[in-house]
């Protein structure tokens, strides 16, 4: 493999590596706004340590409460 090919793969790497990351903090930030939503957390301050909107922040939520679809996914 040429050494500019092999630049690209890996920066290529690096991408996916932080965006399987990125994914996993997400997914924490969902959980963690769940449940301080379930312990009574009001949206409008979960919303805003957040640093999101309400709208984003229920977008958020329903896709968390949003079963899997069957075989989409293993």
């Amino acid at each position: 493999m040429n050494e500019k090919i092999r630049q690209v793969w890996a920066a290529s790497a690096c991408v996916e590596s932080l965006q399987a990351e990125m994914d996993q903090a997400q997914a924490a930030l969902s959980c963690a706004m769940a449940e301080a939503l379930a312990a009574g957390g009001s949206p409008e301050s979960i919303g805003a340590v957040a640093n999101l909107t309400l709208p984003e922040l229920e977008r958020r939520i329903h896709l968390l409460q949003t079963p899997p679809v069957p075989g989409i996914f293993g």
